[in-house]
This record gives structure tokens, C-alpha cells and sequence, in this order.
């Protein structure tokens, strides 16, 4: 039992840090994603600028368009 404890924390603390990751941007590197439906349909985005602010919106979906750009 506390095995299986351990192991669902470690998924769960990982998951966490997964997602922080996806987030930020590195300080010369912006980014923006489009999400689709599969109808093709724009049904979320996100923004990470290049001074550090990360704005989303809608769905996310595993259908996406990524952009990145260099900061000067």
C-alpha cells in the first residue's frame, strides 16, 4: 500500500512539473500555440512573451500549432 502511495505522488509531482515546464518560455525564446478541434476549429491558444508573461485561453486539445520566435 504505501508503495503504491509513493508511486502515485511521484506521477502526480511530475505531472506538476511537466506543466510548468510547457508554461514558461526561456528568456530568449517566446512562444504562442493555437489549439484545434478535430474539425480543425481554433478552440484555444496561449502566449508566453518574451519579458516572462504567459497568457491562455480556451481548450487545450492534442491538436496544436506551435510558434516560437528569439527575443532581441
Amino acid at each position: 500500500m504505501r508503495l503504491i502511495a509513493i508511486a502515485v505522488a511521484t506521477v502526480v509531482l511530475g505531472g506538476f512539473a511537466l506543466a510548468g515546464s510547457v508554461k514558461a518560455a526561456p528568456p530568449w525564446q517566446g512562444y504562442s500555440i493555437l489549439y484545434f478541434n478535430e474539425a480543425g476549429e481554433e478552440v484555444g491558444g496561449a502566449v508566453a512573451s518574451c519579458g516572462g508573461q504567459y497568457s491562455s485561453w480556451g481548450e487545450r486539445t492534442a491538436i496544436f500549432q506551435k510558434q516560437t520566435w528569439f527575443c532581441d
